[in-house]
């Protein structure tokens, strides 16, 4: 079922982000943006046709006849609240609470909104301090589009005043060895759950609240909130999850992409994040306290030094040690191995994930691994067709970038009030009807449309095969020839620009960021990562037919090449385009395969009823490496992550199979020299026919 959301023209702190004035600053932040742009192939105007489904506004993902009405208290702050952990480590939490027009606390009681922070709550503090609050409401009119910037980074930096005005105390905590708390940190350590549990009971037996909480925050606080409630006993005080761009599996998702280490995710990381910020943070929360502030400082320093340690973790990946392969060290930090218990715990949970975000396969297989396990079918796996859905656990998606869920010039969406609904719904018992529907899965695509589904992958988009044929056609029919092939040959660059939708997405979203700021959309987000440059780079590129009316691209994809190599080591890239009738290109999403990382994880691969690939899961252990042999002909199933998106009449769809994704993407050093030089013939026969699994629709067909 697809369904028409009623249009509402209410003004929103977001829909001022596409009704910012012009400005002398905006105009100067625009010429290099634009300029950079004018170049770019965009997408045009909209196109006929388009009202095949709806568009989304600013009513899209809330109940029908609901609003968030305006903010009702004050807000008071109790700062750097101490929690002794069991080993004497001690965390520290900011408590943001509802007063009167007299600033004493509000009538209560009130129930909880909790967020754990990595990045440090103080941090977070003068972000609030530079957009809701501080020089933020004096500069909104000079530069109104980097206030909103500000106000967005806060956000997700888990700022919840939003909650507090209107009847929620907030708590932001920071974990182990970051901000102003104790301890040494490592990326999702065990151990953060372990000191969670005494957390949320510290938090369920605060003055004045109901004991039941709600945990929301995007990216690391996303998964921080789940592997909390995976540790949860029944019953527990959480009743409710808000987890934005989450993922399902670190390892997976973030840093090996099947054998290519994700260069463009390190960078947007390792020097502020992770290095600068945990050294600062400390220094804005403690200043006030010199014996304190030196104890954390000396702490945090330390952990850069352990062998889980970042650093130290990044340079035995790039040395081939133990951290560049899959293992119990990354399965015990995937939030894969807690979806079971979370369903089972009947913790209603709404997902929030992005087209644009570099999380964008994992979150999906999270949604969809809490709906199975809920209905008490396997966790991994699609969830079939005809599969009953439950509206207590629910996945957003759209053209979204990691840090701002909800911003783009098609989707003025109020984030914020989503959120109210759901934590309205199960933490102040109010029936408000959004988790009453049959379509837990609402997807937008890049120009606004609003696709929802029961399931994931969509069954309003059946899978079927399109096969790669001569003359650079994706055809439906298997291909009957006895020979036939199209070369790729292996270029350690692969004609890769910092300028592109591969990087933009695994930079985290910075340049989204930036070009906010200017009031336009990143202008590098929707170019093709495999462009063709005469006479160096010609990657074999493989389109439909012209599509006739608007169809719905729904899910995952599987691409599955038949390939030889001419050297013992091969590496494949490919990426999924939408081409207008003038040529223009949209790049929709990609994937990457190192060839001896092919093996298939059965357990957790998603096949399509005809036993093909859909969803590969490629176990990325030491001991799973497959050797590749030189003129053998091998089956490779590149995982192509999910695209949601409307291709209009006219438009085709397009795949492009390249050797690498650099400077995205980094293949192991130690591979390099038996790459160089090598020549892939990917096959197209009867025999040996390459083909994509994909879910496909027209937009009439997926709405009867």
């Amino acid at each position: 079922m697809m369904t028409v959301y009623p249009l509402h023209r209410g003004g929103t702190r977001r829909g001022r982000f596409a009704r910012a004035t012009s400005t002398t600053a905006r105009t100067l932040l625009a010429v290099g943006v634009l300029t950079v742009s004018s170049v770019l192939p965009l997408a045009g105007a909209e196109p006929p046709g388009a009202d095949a489904l709806p568009t989304a506004d600013s009513r899209t993902g809330l109940p029908e006849g609901w609003n968030p009405g305006p903010k009702r208290y004050g807000v008071g702050e109790q700062k750097n609240v101490e929690l002794p952990m069991a080993d004497g480590v001690v965390l520290r939490a900011d408590i943001r609470y509802p007063t009167d027009a007299s600033g004493a606390p509000a009538t209560g009681p009130f129930p909880i909104v909790l967020t754990q922070t990595s990045y440090g709550k103080d941090s977070g503090g003068l972000l609030r301090l530079l957009s809701y609050d501080g020089l933020g409401p004096l500069l909104e009119n000079a530069l109104p589009t980097v206030i909103d910037v500000a106000k967005q980074v806060s956000d997700a930096a888990g700022y919840g005043d939003y909650f507090v005005e209107r009847g929620y105390i907030s708590v932001i905590v920071d974990i182990r060895g970051t901000g102003s708390s104790g301890g040494q940190w490592s990326i999702l350590q065990p151990q953060e759950r372990e000191d969670a549990k005494r957390v949320i009971r510290w938090a369920a037996g605060l003055p004045n609240s109901t004991g039941e909480i709600g945990l929301w925050g995007l990216s690391y606080l996303g998964m921080s909130e789940l592997f909390t409630a995976g540790v949860l006993e029944p019953d527990s005080p959480v009743r409710a999850l808000f987890p934005l761009m989450p993922g399902n599996h670190a390892f997976q998702d973030l840093l090996n992409h099947d054998g290519f280490y994700n260069l463009a995710f390190l960078a947007s990381m390792l020097q502020f994040p992770i290095t600068v910020l945990p050294q600062l943070a400390p220094i804005l929360g403690l200043y006030r306290e010199p014996d304190k502030l030196t104890s954390v400082f000396v702490d945090h320093l330390l952990a850069h030094f352990r062998p889980d340690g970042t650093w130290p973790s990044v340079f035995d990946a790039l040395l081939d040690g133990d951290k560049a392969y899959n293992s119990p060290y990354w399965e015990s930090r995937a939030i894969d191995n807690v979806v079971a218990r979370i369903a089972a715990n009947d913790i209603p949970t709404y997902l929030v994930s992005g087209q644009y975000d570099l999380l964008q396969d994992g979150t999906p297989r999270t949604f969809a691994g809490l709906q199975n396990a809920y209905a008490g079918r396997a966790q991994h796996g699609p969830m079939p067709a005809n599969a009953p859905s439950s509206g207590r656990f629910q996945m957003l998606t759209g053209p979204w970038f990691h840090v701002q869920p909800g911003v783009q010039r098609n989707t003025d969406l109020d984030m914020h009030a989503i959120q109210l609904a759901w934590f309205d719904r199960w933490l102040k018992n109010d029936h408000n009807g959004i988790d009453e529907t049959k379509t837990p899965l609402h997807a937008i695509d890049v120009n606004g449309k609003v696709i929802e589904s029961a399931t994931y992958p969509m069954r309003e988009t059946p899978t079927q095969n399109l096969y790669l044929a001569e003359g650079g056609r994706l055809s439906p029919q298997r291909p009957a020839a006895a020979s036939g092939s199209d070369r790729v040959t292996f270029s350690p660059v692969n004609g890769g620009t910092l300028c592109n939708s591969s990087f933009s997405r695994n930079f985290s979203g910075v340049y989204q960021l930036l070009a906010t700021m200017a009031g336009v959309d990143d202008p590098c987000g929707q170019f093709p990562a495999h462009p063709d440059v005469p006479w160096l780079l010609d990657n074999p590129q493989y389109s439909t037919e012209p599509f006739t009316e608007p169809t719905v691209l729904g899910g995952p994809i599987g691409a599955t090449l038949f390939a030889s190599s001419s050297t013992p080591a091969s590496a494949l890239s490919v990426t999924v385009q939408d081409i207008a009738p003038d040529g223009t290109a949209i790049a929709l999403t990609d994937g990457q395969l190192a060839g001896n990382f092919r093996a298939l994880d059965e357990d957790r691969t998603w096949r399509a009823a005809d036993g093909s690939v859909l969803g590969a899961f490629h176990p990325g252990t030491r001991e799973s490496l497959l050797p590749v042999v030189p003129g053998q002909v091998t089956e490779y199933n590149v995982k192509v992550r999910p695209a949601f998106h409307v291709f209009q009449p006219g438009h085709r769809l397009q795949v492009t199979i390249g050797s690498g994704d650099a400077p995205t993407h980094l293949l192991n050093p130690k591979d390099y020299p038996a790459l160089l030089g090598g020549v892939y013939d990917i096959q197209r026969t009867e025999g040996a026919a390459s083909f994509l699994t994909i879910p496909l629709a027209t937009a009439t067909a997926g709405r009867r």
